[in-house]
């Protein structure tokens, strides 16, 4: 028999009693919160799905796109996260990527709409047809195509550009023009006369150099006098014709006698120069040609008129996302879940707040929308200066019409239209070229 039972019989009844009182103080504690702490919960990681833009992800359009990605990732329950990796528009580099060439190969690209068809055509996009079947109508008829070959989709529109007629209002207020008398290229003509009578201004700046610019601005006289570069299933070279030649003579010989002494010479970026230190009164370009005034301090007012007005069709730009062929099925899953967040009116919207300058503490819209609807969007109803470039998408200039014509572009329509420019072809000679050698290269396999 043990000794002291007493003892630890007493012992016993000590630790009970601390025991109910532990209990009663915790049942008390429950009434007072009226709820039990939560035990801590564990997060699982996501599995990244890479989107490859077009842009530097440290860059003001990387930032952007970034908080849209952000607020995606924020309210999505799929087992993915979207992650941004830097891209270029390279086309060899793109196509290394999707073939699986290079291990940094992503999961969706952004891509301008002229590889889509392109990349499309070689089976190296993923065909998304019946992914998007009820999301057609949402878009601008002569977008959405560019994204289709052989009535398959193989890329989604998710921003735009459009080009306009931009004018330094200063100087027009000075010579006297009234922008909303410029109807028609004669009159456009006038009003650039007047310019030069009445300030040391040249009346447009024009690009003239051997450069992808120089092939999206000449276009939008091509079209504009009812021509074409190819024929409706892009099999055949149509641009050696007269209404091509009346083009581009005009271009040249009538606007080339108002533009700034180097324009032969100059791409986009140094007619953006002229135009913001007020040496030409117009140029063609798109949003980025109001923001750039913007940016700068505002040195003067600008305005905005269609391209249509003056009987010409403004070259669009579109991005695309689309997947890669070589791509799994859950993978797939999600990336398509992502590209319908990207076209919905809250991802649409986001676009438009535009990029964030350090310098100004401001944000700068640089591409409009492509959805129909989003015309009645908070851009518009606060920047109604934008609303011209929506009237392009509608019947735009083509720069790359079919596959094949992005060959034809970088081996000979840039050099050869640059050529026409500084004299070293004649309009009919370039033409010509452009039929044989054009149809030689649109006929390879």
């Amino acid at each position: 028999m043990p000794k002291h039972p007493l003892r630890r019989i007493v012992v016993m009844l000590i630790g009970s009693v601390l025991l109910i009182v532990a209990g009663c103080s915790h049942s008390s504690n429950k009434g007072e919160n009226q709820q039990d702490v939560p035990s801590p919960q564990v997060v699982q990681k996501k599995e990244p799905l890479v989107f490859r833009i077009t842009w530097k992800t440290y860059s003001g359009r990387g930032e952007a796109i970034r908080k849209i990605v952000q607020a995606y990732n924020e309210q999505s329950t799929s087992k993915y996260e979207i992650t941004l990796a830097d891209g270029d528009e390279d086309r060899d580099t793109i196509e290394a990527l999707l073939d699986h060439k290079t291990p940094d190969h992503a999961d969706l690209y952004v891509l301008p709409y002229r590889y889509i068809q392109y990349f499309g055509e070689q089976g190296k996009l993923l065909n998304i047809t019946s992914d998007f079947k009820q999301e057609q109508d949402l878009f601008y008829e002569e977008l959405w195509n560019l994204s289709v070959l052989n009535n398959q989709v193989y890329g989604i529109p998710w921003l735009s550009h459009s080009m306009g007629l931009i004018y330094n209002q200063d100087l027009l207020e000075k010579s006297g023009v009234d922008p909303t008398e410029i109807n028609s290229l004669e009159r456009l003509v006038l009003a650039l006369e007047k310019v030069e009578r009445s300030t040391t201004a040249k009346g447009i700046g024009l690009v003239g150099a051997n450069h992808h610019d120089i092939t999206w601005m000449v276009n939008q006289f091509i079209y504009g006098f009812n021509s074409s570069l190819v024929n409706a299933d892009g099999s055949k070279v149509m641009i050696n014709n007269k209404k091509s030649k009346s083009a581009l003579e005009f271009y040249k010989d009538v606007l080339g006698q108002h533009a700034q002494g180097s324009w032969t010479t100059d791409t986009g970026i140094e007619v953006m120069d002229y135009f913001r230190k007020g040496k030409v009164a117009f140029e063609i370009q798109s949003i980025w040609g109001v923001t750039d005034i913007w940016k700068n301090g505002n040195p003067f007012k600008v305005g905005v008129i269609p391209l249509k007005n003056v009987g010409l069709k403004a070259e669009i730009g579109p991005m695309m996302v689309a997947l890669p062929a070589q791509i799994d099925e859950q993978k797939k899953e999600a990336g398509i879940q992502f590209m319908k967040y990207l076209i919905s009116v809250e991802g649409q919207e986001k676009v438009l707040d535009g990029e964030y300058s350090v310098e100004h503490d401001t944000y700068y819209p640089f591409r409009i929308p492509v959805r129909k609807d989003l015309v009645h969007s908070r851009l518009f109803e606060t920047n109604p200066l934008f609303l011209p470039f929506l009237e392009g998408l509608n019947d735009p200039s083509i720069d790359v019409p079919t596959p094949r014509w992005e060959i034809v572009k970088k081996d000979l329509y840039e050099e050869g239209l640059h050529q026409v420019m500084t004299n070293e072809l004649t309009i009919d000679e370039f033409l010509r070229e452009m039929e044989t050698k054009g149809n030689d290269i649109l006929l390879e396999p």
